[in-house]
């Protein structure tokens, strides 16, 4: 690696990324001198933003929501070169850019099996998984959660149409689909033990951002050993918090997941391994505008 590298994330919103802090975070780790910067990008401009960061010599960037579908399309279109993660999940978050020979990756799954370390080494291996939501953020973590071999995994969505795009894209024995009205519907928990479903329960939507209610029957979350919400926040979601409310203890929102996937990106760029526990140990700084 150079004495100085440019790096960036792109997405639309940006301005509440944490990824500039936590790049700064690795590279002083390492003693390197980098930057990393933050452009607001809509889907429209994301060709041209894609250029210019090219043109203007940026060694990598991370691409965040809406734009890891497009940036695929791009990708392909161009001819670059996909690792086999982000081709299983036709989505791309880190963009390597080295001599001219551009790399596309997908570093969210791994990032999120990386994050089960939190707080308590949790395994999915042999878990009853629901998964709640069928757009890109489930895609990006699915292939990665069918490695590790849980018992079931199933994917509930308000719409069709994104639940048969999973199904033709994921074709497993573990995967089953249905819609949320059904889920939530009275006949699946008319025996309170009937409940116990799911053993873990993720979060996929962006209901947290948008503060709706919580997106299943509450009664779900009696017997779950893992709440997850892949959204971040300095407090609980409320997502989280109606979990707690109703007795689950092990809950964990997306901060582990970010800090693990920006460094499998750092890793994919610098070829260096960050500490990812000491930064997701002191959380709080980032929040707090600290760093």
């Amino acid at each position: 690696m150079k004495s100085s590298e440019k790096f960036a994330v792109i997405g639309d919103p940006i301005s509440h990324s944490k990824s500039p802090q936590i790049h700064k975070e690795f590279g002083d780790e390492f003693k390197l001198k980098l930057s990393y910067d933050k452009f607001h990008t809509h889907s429209s401009e994301l060709v041209a933003r894609v250029d210019s960061l090219i043109d203007l010599g940026y060694r990598g960037f991370n691409v965040t929501l809406p734009l890891k579908e497009a940036m695929y399309k791009i990708g392909s279109l161009r001819g670059y070169d996909f690792s086999a993660r982000s081709k299983s999940a036709q989505s791309v978050n880190t963009v390597s850019i080295e001599k001219g020979k551009i790399f596309l990756d997908n570093t969210d799954g791994i990032g999120f099996i990386k994050s089960m370390n939190y707080p308590h080494h949790f395994n999915l291996h042999k878990k009853k998984l629901l998964i709640i939501g069928a757009g890109g953020a489930t895609k990006g973590i699915l292939g990665p959660i069918l490695d590790v071999h849980p018992m079931s995994i199933t994917i509930s969505n308000r719409s069709f149409e994104k639940i048969a795009l999973l199904r033709e894209r994921f074709n497993s024995p573990l995967l089953s689909f249905n819609l949320l009205d059904d889920l939530n519907g009275d006949s699946n928990f008319n025996d309170y033990q009937n409940t116990g479903l799911f053993d873990v329960i993720i979060n996929a939507t962006s209901s947290s951002v948008t503060m709706e209610n919580s997106l299943i029957n509450p009664k779900y979350f009696r017997h779950a050993q893992l709440i997850v919400d892949l959204f971040y926040a300095k407090k609980l979601t409320s997502f989280l918090r109606t979990a707690t409310e109703y007795g689950c203890s092990n809950v964990m929102d997306g901060f582990p997941m970010l800090v693990e996937q920006a460094a499998e990106s750092f890793y994919i760029w610098t070829g260096l391994k960050p500490d990812t526990n000491r930064i997701i140990s002191k959380r709080d700084a980032f929040f707090d505008n600290r760093l």
